[in-house]
This record gives structure tokens, C-alpha cells and sequence, in this order.
């Protein structure tokens, strides 16, 4: 699938009820693959168009994937099932969200121009997902080997301030 079929109008998909799925591989999404461990595997994503009573725009974004980061306790490779469900209130450029979409948690506004690129938004909503510090729910850190017993700095200190 080429990068270009996903520039689209996304305000016309919002305003039709359309659906688009598509999938990336991750290694073409830059910043994310910068961001993983391995940049393998793909990005499964779909964009769900809706037109409420009111006329808003929305869209119910829903984004899987399974990233392999850096566990930072350990410092081994983990599998992070990364699963994004998001619904967007789409705005055009410069206008206000409605003031009772300000206090709602559930729905993010977003600026919209005519074209817009879906792979870079995606990306963006899997990069704000990633977790601040991966761990694997249980592993040791990382043993020095051949080195019995590790001298402190405070302890070769403690012997310098014993022989003034």
C-alpha cells in the first residue's frame, strides 16, 4: 500500500460515516521506528467516520501493534502490545472547541486542513502511547560477570578520611 492513499480528506470520511483500515510496516513510520527496539512488524490501523445529531465530526480511531522496546530494568528486548482506541472531535483550522467537549476526558479535538496525513497521525497517537519506562512485569537487573565484589567509591573515600 503506498503512503499516498493515506492523505485523505478526513472531515469527508467523518461527514460520509466511512470506515478505512490499513495496515503499515514500521519501519516506515521514522520517528517510531527511531523509538523501538526492532523496528519490525506493522501497524494495524482504522479510521471510523461519524456525523453526530448536532453536525460534529468525529472519528473513532483504533490503532494495534505488537513493538519491541528495550526493558529498562533488565535491558533485554520485550514485546509491548501497544492498542490505541481514540475518538477524535475534528475542527477546522483556528476553530473553537464547544465548550462542553472541553470538559469531556473521552474525546480529543483535533485541527484538521483539507488533506490530511493518516500515517502521521497514527504514528503520533502510537508514539504518545508508548510507556515512559518499559519493564517486563518481572525480570532482575543485569548481573556484572567476573567481578566478585564491586569496591564503593564511599568506601575508598571512608579509608582516605581514616588515614589523616
Amino acid at each position: 500500500m503506498s503512503q499516498e492513499r493515506f492523505v485523505i480528506d478526513l472531515r469527508a470520511l467523518a461527514k460520509d460515516g466511512r470506515r478505512l483500515d490499513g495496515e503499515v510496516p514500521v519501519i516506515q513510520l521514522g520517528r517510531l521506528a527511531e523509538s523501538v527496539q526492532e523496528p519490525t512488524g506493522t501497524v494495524i490501523f482504522g479510521f471510523q467516520g461519524e456525523r453526530d445529531d448536532e453536525g460534529k465530526l468525529y472519528v473513532d480511531l483504533e490503532i494495534r501493534s505488537d513493538l519491541v522496546l528495550q526493558c529498562q530494568r533488565c535491558l533485554d528486548a520485550m514485546v509491548w502490545p501497544c492498542e490505541v482506541q481514540n475518538r477524535l472531535l475534528l475542527l477546522r483550522p483556528g476553530e473553537q472547541p464547544p465548550e462542553d467537549e472541553l470538559e469531556n476526558d473521552a474525546v480529543d479535538a483535533l485541527e484538521v486542513e483539507p488533506l490530511t496525513d493518516l500515517l502521521a497521525l497514527v504514528e503520533d497517537e502510537v508514539l504518545l502511547a508508548l510507556p515512559l519506562v518499559p519493564r517486563h512485569e518481572s525480570c532482575e537487573p543485569p548481573v556484572k560477570s567476573g567481578v566478585d565484589e564491586e569496591i564503593s567509591p564511599f568506601a575508598v573515600l571512608r579509608q582516605l578520611r581514616g588515614k589523616v
